[in-house]
């Protein structure tokens, strides 16, 4: 029997059902659902398991739980290595949910999804992106995993609260917020246009599997066309989700920016408001090996 998520053969993944679990992970994460009402809510919009039956909270949490989802597997020391199957999520996303049920097993408040990911905390030596990850020891941070690099690596709890106040803050010019809706508007053109590129992109992904069936392509060359295709349906992917999360933004302004932020916004919006805002967080090395103290001059904030 095939896994939620994934074609017979444990590689393939079905669009469709990617997006349910994905929506799952994050009911979980910043909607502060139980697992039993997004179980139900499973078995009610996404339809029954393969095998047919309900939903069950542990066999949602079975799944989520499976690093395979992310396109990842554990080697025999337990790491978080590259699998074989399609991803059908992020990894960010896959390590924060299986954080989220870690800490409800130890009974402890589960710890929030980062804020500067996705393109916006960068390492000022190298140019490369941040990645979030946690260390052995449960702290959270981001940090540069660039070959020859690897220079960063910096808290991410006080760098998020930090960058999120001096962006509210910023948010009080006139000037700010008439960017941020000029922004918001453009977003949205380019998430129509993005809409229109998914079923021509998939119908392309179909192809290329036939023409590697039909022996029309070699293995590499099918790979290759393959990665390309992937990489630019993720980026769309990703328009579409940054659409939909500042389509639920409020009116902007100030007053009421301020109190979503506070009370109503989930981690999702929140980074889709700041990737609005800013353009990148650069950070620096350290200038003391080892120390835990957080130093605002190791960061330079790079606003549009």
């Amino acid at each position: 029997m095939r896994a939620y998520g994934h074609e017979s053969d444990g590689v393939t993944r079905i669009p469709h059902e990617a997006e349910y679990l994905i929506a799952a992970a994050r009911k979980l994460l910043d909607e502060d659902a139980t697992l039993g009402d997004v179980a139900e809510w499973m078995t009610k919009t996404a339809g029954p398991t393969v095998s047919g039956r309900p939903w069950a909270p542990t066999t949602l949490r079975r799944r989520l739980r499976n690093p395979a989802i992310a396109g990842l597997r554990r080697n025999a020391d337990d790491e978080l290595v590259s699998g074989v199957a399609e991803p059908l999520m992020e990894r960010e996303l896959f390590e924060a949910i299986d954080g989220y049920f870690k800490e409800r097993e130890r009974g402890q408040v589960p710890q929030r999804a980062y804020l500067l990911s996705c393109g916006i905390a960068m390492c000022d030596p190298c140019g490369s992106e941040l990645v979030s990850r946690s260390s052995s020891k449960g702290a959270r941070g981001y940090q540069c995993e660039a070959d020859g690099c690897g220079k960063i690596w910096i808290s991410a709890p006080p760098l998020d609260e930090y960058v999120s106040a001096r962006a509210l803050a910023r948010l009080e010019r006139p000037s700010t917020l008439q960017k941020l809706r000029k922004l918001r508007d453009d977003l949205q053109v380019a998430a129509e246009a993005a809409a229109k590129k998914v079923p021509e992109l998939d119908k392309r992904k179909r192809e290329l599997a036939a023409a590697l069936g039909a022996t029309s392509l070699t293995m590499e060359e099918y790979r290759l066309a393959k990665s390309s295709l992937d990489q630019t349906r993720k980026d769309v992917l990703a328009i579409l989700r940054r659409a939909k999360y500042l389509d639920e933004l409020p009116e902007l302004t100030i007053e009421g920016l301020s109190d979503w932020w506070a009370n109503t916004s989930g981690n999702e919006q929140r980074r889709a408001l700041l990737q609005l805002v800013i353009r990148e967080v650069r950070v620096e090395p350290a200038t003391k090996r080892g120390s835990n103290k957080f130093d605002e001059q190791r960061f330079n904030i790079i606003y549009r």
